[in-house]
């Protein structure tokens, strides 16, 4: 399928990625609705609310423009991105049960209106139907990326949990686990869509560079939004991370300075998070220039993953990857 580039917009409002009119999200959306309206009864209804929440579609969007640069689209490639999706939907609400998260994308989460039991069965079915789209359609490729994704999101998840609280953590062990929680998945969604167009395997490890350092910003301003955006932006409760006691790169680096590591090590260990506290916390880090650090983080990753593409064939679908990573660094200002 031929893309006419004046039928891709992109648009922010308030800083959000909004996707508009292009040709192949809609048929992810379709494809979306069909993968869950053979369902009934309260299974239905869960994958219907967080279908209807909408979401950026970011993963699949990186399936199809990663393989898009190699080749036409083809059934094979649609239908991997629709897993992806899948994998990715059943990711959250299991994110959502174990953060004890009442709001996603500003709706309730599946846990709050159905419960934990319900939730994680509905997480299940999820991912089993991503599976099965992938098993019928022979898409062997694009299952082993998702199995490696699916691994190291739980693996992520489980270090995360044992590490709440943990005022020792490193800038090394902070990007180890948001590697493994966020950014391998969209490696391997770039990995996907090179590989279901049969790209080499050079081809696909550049292509899958990409995905792993725009993973890496895209995490990192998610921690950033969640100490200094709002909850219009982000659709969670704000500055719900450092409640919990997850340790984000703005607080390793304010645990780095001399004259703040101990009361803030303090309050984390003591877990005194009433408003008062955070809102001293988050001022500190806008005046020691903390933010600023993170968003030179931040840039670093775009810039990588951008030279990573320099290697590919050129054509649109590659620009379209390359302002994708720059609309990454727009959302924080």
């Amino acid at each position: 399928m031929e893309i006419i580039k004046e039928q891709f917009e992109v648009r922010q409002y308030n800083g959000k990625l909004d996707f508009k009119d292009i040709p192949e999200l809609k048929l992810v959306e379709a494809e979306l609705m069909k993968a869950v309206s053979d369902t009934n009864g309260t299974v239905r209804d869960m994958c219907i609310h967080i279908l209807d929440a909408g979401g950026k579609r970011i993963r699949p969007l990186l399936v199809i423009y990663s393989g898009l640069i190699f080749g036409e689209n083809t059934p094979e490639l649609l239908q991997t991105a629709v897993a992806a999706e899948l994998i990715h939907m059943a990711s959250l609400i299991h994110d959502d049960i174990v953060d004890n998260s009442v709001l996603r994308r500003s709706r309730p989460s599946i846990n709050s209106i159905w419960g934990n039991n319900f939730a994680v069965l509905g997480g299940d079915y999820l991912f089993a139907k991503a599976f099965g789209i992938l098993s019928s359609k022979n898409l062997n490729c694009g299952m082993e990326y998702m199995v490696e994704a699916i691994q190291s999101m739980c693996g992520g998840e489980i270090v995360q949990a044992e590490d709440r609280f943990n005022c020792d953590c490193s800038l090394e062990e902070y990007y180890e686990k948001i590697a493994c929680k966020t950014a391998i998945l969209l490696k391997c969604c770039c990995q996907a869509g090179a590989a279901a167009q049969n790209a080499a395997q050079e081809e696909i490890e550049l292509i899958g560079e990409y995905g792993l350092n725009l993973g890496l910003a895209f995490q990192i301003t998610d921690d950033i939004l969640d100490l200094c955006g709002s909850s219009e932006l982000t659709g969670k409760p704000k500055r719900e991370d450092l409640r919990q006691g997850i340790i984000s790169m703005p607080i390793i680096y304010l645990l780095g300075n001399k004259a703040n590591h101990h009361w803030v090590k303090n309050v984390i260990e003591e877990r005194k998070f009433d408003d008062d506290t955070i809102s001293k916390i988050c001022s500190v880090i806008a005046k020691t220039g903390i933010m600023e650090k993170c968003y030179d983080r931040v840039r670093i990753h775009i810039e990588k993953a951008q030279k990573s593409l320099d290697n590919l064939p050129d054509s649109y679908h590659k620009e379209i990857l390359y302002r994708l990573a720059d609309m990454v660094y727009a959302r924080m200002n």
